[in-house]
């Protein structure tokens, strides 16, 4: 073990550096395969992948050469196992990290970039790399886990690249996990892994980007959906362990904008892309929870960009066009949701936004040791709340609505509190300045 150890290491070290790969790519194989079978590792112990990693050790390639490890009592060979399998999963993971981010590089050599390509193709095709890493990504060690994700989410982006068909095994296990929310880490992983990939679609400077996203949504239209109204149809004060909701809740935020964005930037179809327009008052509801306040400002803020047509900016290489093309449905959908943020104005929905005793921090709403906390309203939402109304409104206006319709008494009167609130303070700070 101690060799394969050292072999790993050294392939590290060269892939970093770009460096060409003189061995057949079938040998790096035999190295990079992580070594469980397709079972739930949760339940996997060190010694069985000890027993897995001796098995590798004993049909190792002759064609790479290896230095003989020293020997040792049996006993301090299996406990130097039992340590080591963890390090040795965990320095397979990395190499097909970096190898994949090699791959993706512009800056790797052509010659070592296509033996890099040619190897994962080998990995991809033999090993049934996928499963075993979906297995992985569920182990309770949370490293282990996270690595396991991350080249996972690499390899599926890869493989959209490369027109290699997806993995059945990590489709039906993303389908079966987002067909109904639960507070398993399983949701939390699988709504990662579909943001990181579709990240890199929106980042890669191809030309087919759109026709690569198109395939990577397909299988999932319509479980998106599904889970959708299983997650906004929570009752917040009904959970316990409250963070476990807050996590899915961000991490499907973050989908849904990412969905809504390929809509404007890419101009791709799908009915997923519109479950905001369609039923925008789940997202509402979640606002009205008694939950902390960055959630909230979240929500906030991504409603005012959706409307603002501002989704996905960040990602997008180059300059956004200014001017954009004309799009009916588009516009008919932004319409719904100004009449679904007024009529929740009307509702008394701007009540529920204020948060006080505590100032908008960076970051979160908690105040660092030694600092004054000074009682107020949160800006941070009132602004937000502001311009999502102005932005509705304007929507509004341009779709023909007459002033009349535009009267609210809960509007009205939430605009007249803090017109009352701010000249106390504007005249409390006036006074003091005397």
């Amino acid at each position: 073990m101690k060799a394969f150890f050292e072999v790993l290491e050294q392939l590290y070290r060269k892939v970093l550096l770009g460096a060409t790969l003189e061995n057949d790519s079938h040998d790096y194989i035999f190295y990079l395969n992580p070594a469980f079978s397709d079972q739930d590792c949760s339940t996997t112990t060190s010694s069985d992948c000890s027993n897995i990693l001796d098995v590798q050790g004993k049909h190792q390639p002759s064609s790479v050469n290896l230095a003989t490890p020293s020997v040792a009592p049996v006993c301090l060979q299996r406990h130097f196992q039992m340590n080591s399998t963890r390090e040795i999963m965990l320095l397979q993971l990395t190499v097909i990290k970096v190898m994949m981010t090699r791959i993706l590089s512009v800056e790797t050599e052509l010659h070592a970039k296509e033996k890099y390509r040619d190897i994962i193709k080998i990995l991809l095709k033999s090993s049934d790399v996928d499963s075993k890493l979906t297995c992985m990504f569920q182990n309770s060690d949370k490293l282990l886990s996270h690595m396991a994700a991350k080249c996972l989410a690499l390899l599926l982006y890869f493989q959209l690249k490369e027109k290699i068909t997806l993995s059945n095994s990590w489709i039906s296990f993303c389908q079966k996990n987002l067909s109904e929310y639960s507070e398993s880490d399983k949701v939390v992983h699988c709504l990662w892994m579909l943001t990181f990939v579709i990240k890199e679609i929106f980042k890669d400077t191809c030309s087919q980007k759109t026709e690569i996203l198109k395939q990577f949504l397909t299988p999932f239209d319509t479980i998106f959906e599904v889970f959708y109204n299983s997650l906004f149809s929570q009752h917040f004060e009904n959970h316990q362990d409250t963070s476990k909701l807050i996590n899915s809740l961000i991490c499907f935020l973050e989908l849904l904008e990412l969905l809504i964005a390929s809509r404007i930037h890419l101009k791709l179809h799908f009915t997923c892309q519109r479950m905001l327009f369609l039923k925008p008052s789940c997202v509402f509801d979640v606002i009205t929870w008694p939950i902390q306040a960055f959630v909230k400002r979240k929500f906030i803020i991504f409603i005012k960009k959706c409307l603002l047509c501002k989704v996905g900016e960040d990602l997008c290489r180059g300059s956004v066009p200014t001017f954009m093309a004309p799009d009916h449905p588009l516009d008919v959908d932004l319409l719904a949701l100004a009449d679904a943020v007024l009529q929740a104005v009307d509702l008394g929905f701007l009540r529920t936004l204020s948060v006080y005793g505590k100032p908008s921090c960076f970051g979160g709403d908690e105040v660092q040791p030694g600092c004054e906390c000074v009682p107020g309203p949160d800006h941070v939402i009132l602004r937000a709340a502001s311009l999502l109304i102005i932005r509705s409104l304007e929507i509004k206006f341009q779709n023909g609505a007459s002033a009349s319709e535009m009267k609210g008494n809960s509007l009205n009167s939430f605009c007249m509190q803090w017109v009352i609130i701010y000249s106390k303070i504007i005249h409390n700070y006036q006074i003091s300045g005397l």
